[in-house]
């Protein structure tokens, strides 16, 4: 069994509500163990048997069986978690503004277009780097004022987040 984190998309949004223990207790009956969540936006740790696509397939399944709700999952190990951490390209901007860095995790690389999209929706001074299978977003001014237009391939979580669950990934 390996420790990872599971990211929901779209969860506690748009009528979207997830109640975090009821999350828990689904994945729990479906054989996960010690699963963990934080903050009520679809943020899992958790044991599991297999990795990668294949826990995300089977997350899906039992989270639209047990909740009735239809979401993407995205799935790190704490290595890869280390990997998104370590290629931060706005390292100094986290220091003193880390709610104001976002890291939208995908499946594979944004395509040309969404990084176009991104691109002419960017009014308010964000900037945007690709990652392995994520992008790096800064926003100056605040993901509230932006018009950012996100892909909709991928799920998003701020940099304190991503380092809290990198803290939960490690043994107590």
């Amino acid at each position: 069994m390996s420790r990872q984190i599971a990211l929901l998309r779209g969860v506690n949004l748009g009528g979207r509500k997830v109640v975090m223990s009821e999350l828990r207790e689904v994945c729990e009956a479906a054989g996960f163990s010690n699963v963990r969540t934080l903050i009520a936006s679809g943020n899992l740790v958790l044991n599991a048997k297999f990795t990668g696509a294949k826990l995300e397939a089977k997350l899906e399944k039992v989270i639209l069986a047990g909740l009735e709700l239809k979401t993407d999952v995205f799935v790190r190990d704490a290595d890869q978690l280390d990997a998104v951490i370590d290629a931060n390209p706005f390292k100094a901007f986290t220091k003193t503004n880390p709610n104001f860095l976002v890291v939208n995790f995908m499946r594979s690389s944004a395509t040309k277009a969404e990084l176009e999209a991104m691109e002419n929706t960017a009014l308010t001074g964000e900037e945007i780097r690709q990652g392995k299978d994520c992008l790096y977003i800064k926003f100056p001014q605040g993901q509230g004022v932006s018009k950012l237009k996100m892909p909709k391939s991928g799920t998003a979580r701020n940099w304190n987040t991503v380092t809290k669950l990198a803290a939960m990934l490690r043994p107590a």
